[in-house]
């Protein structure tokens, strides 16, 4: 079994001086309502997903071609989909997918969608792989369970894999954990890339602190969970642990320990863009002026970012809950025009490069 072991990636950090940030335990009062608030939010969340898929069965077109577990995992199922379009003797580039919430909620199933459509617009092998969740299963466990089950995927003789072009792609804390399990060594030489959609890259900053960094901080509240950050916090570190911790904090994450190719996405109106952007911004050796210029977007060799306006988090989630007809449709365009950013980024750049060009 692969065991983290917090020594040599943990000692490089982005930059130097950066001291460690040791994370405590919360008062009990604390810790007993984050628990009832957390367990409230699964219990609802799974019942009510259950419901719609009751009432409303997923189509045929976004259902996975078959679902697989691992020796190393065998308790972990993950949903691989194979494209339409696939000749039998095809060998296809593959994106491995890490679903959001929080590391503590949903599971590989929210984005079937998503896989689907991935797949087939890109003739691209797609697997979304299940993790352990919080607060069962906290820093490392998850990350570990991305790098086992990952390897197993890239050995797997009975998929049709091409092991030269690979890439990590996840949403809020699957975003996290792609950067976080690039940076092994069992997996950085296989990993041609990572897609982030609106990751979180910082715990060591406070909710006050992602709050007070929103451009739109005077207008209506657009984040749904905007003072739930010590909650997440408990349920996912160990007390004791580095919050700066680069494979926890990828924020403290050197370039050199991740792909060269990086497409960094985030939301107008999530309190997370501005850390992902500076994430990238740094992985990314930029200048004070091209950080000046590049705050919607930039593009410098194989790093890109984009601020997509208009949304809020989670808005390629179809996460869309309570929210107007007029928000649902934006949501739905503004997913549209990034997988098609998406598509031809990887298409023209991780995946449409040999392992020895990326």
């Amino acid at each position: 079994m692969f065991i983290y072991e917090n020594q040599n990636i943990a000692q490089q950090r982005t930059p130097d001086t950066v001291a460690p940030l040791i994370y405590t335990k919360p008062p009990i009062t604390s810790r007993f309502s984050y628990f009832l608030k957390l367990w409230s939010l699964k219990i609802v969340e799974r019942a009510g997903f259950a419901v719609i898929r009751t009432l409303k069965p997923a189509p045929k077109g976004i259902r996975p071609s078959f679902l697989k577990t691992y020796p190393c995992r065998p308790h972990l199922r993950n949903r691989v989909f194979i494209p339409q379009s696939r000749k039998p003797w095809e060998q296809l580039p593959a994106y491995l997918d890490l679903h959001a919430g929080g590391h503590a909620l949903y599971n590989a199933q929210f984005d079937d969608e998503f896989c689907a459509t991935l797949a087939n617009k890109l003739n691209i092998l797609v697997i979304s792989i299940e993790y352990s969740r919080a607060p069962r299963s906290r820093f490392p466990g998850p990350t570990n369970d991305v790098v086992a089950i990952s390897q197993a995927i890239i050995e797997d003789g009975d998929l049709p894999i091409d092991k030269s072009r690979i890439v990590l792609g996840g949403f809020n804390a699957g975003g996290n954990l792609a950067l976080s399990a690039a940076q092994f060594p069992e997996l950085k030489d296989k990993i041609c890339g990572i897609v982030c959609w609106y990751p979180v890259t910082d715990f060591a900053l406070s909710a006050s602190a992602k709050q007070s960094s929103r451009p739109y901080r005077n207008k209506q509240d657009l984040d749904d969970f905007k003072d739930w950050a010590p909650l997440w916090k408990w349920a996912y570190i160990q007390p004791g642990h580095d919050i700066r911790d680069p494979l926890l904090s990828v924020r403290y994450a050197k370039a050199e320990n991740l792909p060269r190719w990086i497409y960094m996405i985030g939301a107008q109106y999530d309190m997370l863009a501005e850390e992902a952007r500076e994430t990238i911004f740094d992985i990314a050796r930029l200048d004070e002026q091209e950080r000046k210029q590049g705050l919607d977007g930039f593009e410098k060799g194989t790093y890109r970012w984009r601020l997509v306006k208009d949304v809020r988090h989670a808005f390629a989630n179809n996460v869309t809950s309570g929210r107007s007809k007029e928000t649902e449709a934006i949501d739905r365009m503004r997913t549209e025009q990034m997988l098609n950013s998406v598509g031809e980024w990887l298409l023209k750049g991780p995946l449409g490069a040999s392992r020895s060009d990326s």
